[in-house]
């Protein structure tokens, strides 16, 4: 599997690109990268021994599939640090209407559906440099040949609904559209993303379940999100806001 291209992509945009073809997880090699080197790059694994998903996770790595941590040069409030996933979400989804696949759907906060089943899912980490420097380390997880069997939800990987035949074919497209991406967020196009991604959110109207960080579960009508990411719940104690948790389903 040739990665010419993808790393002819990512140089182009000023980044380190960086193959393994085994890793504990993308998201550690990242982070040591940019302490070594104090500058930004992708690090892409064909397979991951210690993938690592939401809250500690643990997050199937075989090989054939996406396994990828992207360092970004921290340039947004805390607040606005939901946008990062936003255009991750977005280029993923609009690199698949490349290879005829729309409908793609968004799970609050950071997980991609298609037709009910996950496929792929995201996580970021703020990383801070002894001289301060600030980095968001960007790390994502798409099934492209084979998806794991679990019980809390369904899944599927690209092949079996997409016209997707390889993972440097898709990447091309996805490294393309998200640093352009980035680069209108980089340029004040931050609300641009944010009504992108409320326009593929899945179970706005809703009655949902949230679970908490404590466990505890929050139910209530899902009323779309705010600005900064978090999710507008309306129930017997009015509208409120929930920063953190997961929608069951």
């Amino acid at each position: 599997m040739s990665f010419f291209k993808v790393k002819n992509i990512i140089n182009n945009y000023g980044y380190e690109f960086i193959h393994l073809k085994s890793t504990s997880t993308t998201m550690d090699d990242a982070k040591k990268y940019i302490k070594q080197n104090n500058r930004n790059c992708v690090v892409l694994a064909d397979q991951q021994y210690e993938g690592k998903g939401r809250r500690g996770n643990k997050w199937e790595s075989p090989k054939g599939n996406v396994y990828c941590s992207i360092s970004v040069n921290n340039f947004l409030n805390i607040k606005d640090h939901f946008i990062f996933s936003a255009i991750t979400a977005i280029s993923i989804k609009m690199a698949l209407e490349n290879f005829d696949t729309k409908d793609i759907k968004f799970k609050w906060p950071n997980d991609i559906f298609y037709n009910n089943k996950k496929f792929a899912g995201i996580i970021l980490d703020t990383h801070i440099l002894k001289n301060f420097k600030q980095y968001m380390i960007i790390g994502l997880g798409i099934n492209v040949e084979s998806s794991p069997i679990l019980s809390e939800y369904p899944t599927t990987y690209l092949k079996e609904f997409s016209k997707v035949k390889s993972v440097p074919e898709f990447l091309i497209f996805f490294y393309k559209i998200f640093f352009e991406n980035l680069n209108k967020i980089q340029n004040s196009q931050k609300n641009l993303f944010i009504d992108i991604y409320k326009k593929s959110l899945m179970f706005v109207g809703e009655k949902i379940h949230i679970k908490l960080r404590d466990n505890s579960v929050v139910k209530g009508i899902f009323k779309g999100i705010n600005n900064d990411g978090s999710l507008k719940l309306q129930n017997e104690h009015g509208l409120t806001s929930v920063y953190s948790g997961r929608i069951q389903i």
